[in-house]
């Protein structure tokens, strides 16, 4: 997308978006009742569950500003365990410093001060934004900043204070954009303030949108503000019942793009962008942690712990609604499928004609199964690697619903495959698809199992889900846009390898 220079602007009102974001808007509100249904806020698995998602954020905030770095294992372990350093001991080779754990803690502490204003239904105000910029930058004293003749330096960072100096950044391609001047930062703020509680009565992620676009175009304090911008997307979303949604490393480059497409005048990529993730948060929420185990009694031991295990899975399996769930999920995942064997299935025909001009013996095929066939339960690692790399838990207890599509020319093999899997313990109705591509490895010992080498695994965007409620065909274009962008990416690696 070429972009051209912008000089700052005044804060102007939500523009109307036309009617490409209502699918997946739909899915969201969708998702949101089937959440309500199985997650009740007084539930210790949902609590749990929240606390996990505001770890991931507090982490991944500070790693998509550049303020530090974390191993991915060490991340897991973080968000999984709580944010101290023996959680990152336990991780081989895990290392991270006390000072970026305290910064890290700083901005989780910040989130739960978010959490408390928007229970106590805070709205989004200056003085709210200034508190937030101190909890958020509270551990941070100094900020990267450049002089006017270029030098770069360490400047003392004044927290909660808006900026004295005019800033701008150079995009990547060479274009200029300003930011608000100092000396119209104050005003513009309470004009943003204003404008936003004029949009009510309008889509919470929409709202969240303009919102973090406008303030991040303002830009008013020194340093911390793309921080600032994510905390109050999520207050937006917390006061309309929706979940925390995380924007992570692997997301950052699309962030980016759609902070620039709103830069151009497009809101339409970000709102859709923040609606993904909503539906990844809203997912994640319905994965209950398994029991404690720390609170079983010392005196009765590994007989509590067991009898705690399956007093909990008889709740699961009887709670209101559950077998409707399973059988209307059951029926969608199966028409999903459908749809899918029948794309793959027309994308393996011109593949195969496409490689057997370069190899006479070159084959495209394409196998599936589905529950309760016994081969339902195969690649299950691969089917738990995607659940994970995609955050939520995945359900194998009947298996999953699968396709492969399998390429195999001049020596090499791709295999390319798609899973829909219920997510969640329990029969929550709800329906992921994920997709795992591998390549299985040409220096394996003979005799020896064969390993494979993953290729592509979905990222947390890189999914789409279903309730049980919704029709397998409710964003078809979408789920399309998914499988084309995934394959892609593993036929580029399969392509590479030949010759």
């Amino acid at each position: 997308m070429a972009m051209t220079d912008q000089p700052w602007s005044n804060v102007e009102p939500l523009p109307r978006l036309n009617g490409d974001l209502v699918p997946v808007l739909e899915s969201v509100r969708t998702l949101q009742r089937a959440w309500k249904a199985v997650v009740a806020s007084n539930d210790p698995g949902f609590r749990e569950a929240r606390r996990r998602s505001l770890r991931r954020h507090a982490i991944e905030t500070g790693i998509i500003e550049r303020l530090y770095d974390v191993d991915w294992g060490v991340t897991e372990a973080l968000v999984a365990e709580g944010l101290t350093a023996d959680a990152a001991a336990r991780v081989p080779d895990g290392v991270i410093s006390e000072d970026v754990l305290e910064i890290i803690r700083s901005q989780y502490d910040a989130l739960e001060f978010l959490a408390e204003a928007a229970r106590e239904g805070r709205d989004v105000s200056v003085s709210l934004i200034k508190e937030l910029h101190v909890a958020l930058t509270r551990r941070q004293a100094t900020y990267t900043a450049t002089g006017p003749t270029g030098l770069v330096f360490q400047a003392t960072l004044h927290h909660g204070q808006w900026k004295t100096q005019a800033n701008h950044v150079t995009r990547p391609d060479g274009s200029r954009l300003e930011y608000t001047p100092p000396e119209h930062v104050a005003s513009q703020m309470d004009e943003l303030v204003l404008l936003y509680r004029e949009t009510e009565g309008e889509d919470p992620l929409v709202r969240a949108a303009w919102l973090h676009h406008r303030f991040v175009r303002i830009h008013p304090f020194e340093d911390g503000n793309g921080r600032v911008a994510r905390c109050l997307t999520l207050l937006t979303l917390l006061k309309c019942d929706l979940a925390p949604l995380v924007v992570d490393r692997r997301e950052r480059d699309r962030y980016l793009r759609c902070l620039d497409s709103a830069n151009e005048g497009d809101l339409r990529p970000l709102a859709r962008f923040f609606a993904e993730l909503e539906i990844v948060a809203l997912r994640s929420e319905l994965e209950r942690p398994p029991v404690d185990v720390s609170t079983a009694e010392p005196a009765v031991g590994a007989l509590a712990v067991l009898g705690a295990g399956i007093d909990r899975l008889r709740v699961l399996r009887a709670e209101s609604g559950a077998s409707e769930r399973a059988a209307r999920v059951a029926d969608l995942a199966a028409a999903v499928q459908e749809r899918v064997d029948a794309w793959m299935t027309e994308m393996a025909a011109r593949f195969g004609e496409m490689l057997q001009e370069v190899d006479a013996q070159a084959k495209a095929t394409v196998q599936s199964a589905a529950p309760p066939d016994d081969r339902a339960r195969f690649w299950r690692w691969q089917v738990v690697q995607a659940a994970r790399s995609a955050d939520f838990f995945a359900n194998m207890r009947d298996g999953v619903w699968w396709t492969r599509l399998r390429l195999a020319a001049l020596g090499q093999e791709l295999r390319y495959l798609v899973f829909l899997q219920k997510v969640g313990q329990g029969e929550t109705g709800v329906l992921a698809l994920t997709v795992y591509a591998e390549m299985p490895s040409r220096d394996a010992e003979e005799g020896a199992r064969q390993s494979a080498d993953p290729v592509v695994v979905s990222t947390p965007t890189e999914t789409v889900t279903w309730s049980y409620t919704e029709a397998p065909d409710a964003d078809w274009p979408g789920t399309v846009d998914v499988l084309e962008t995934t394959l892609a990416a593993a036929l580029h690696k399969f392509s590479s390898t030949l010759g």
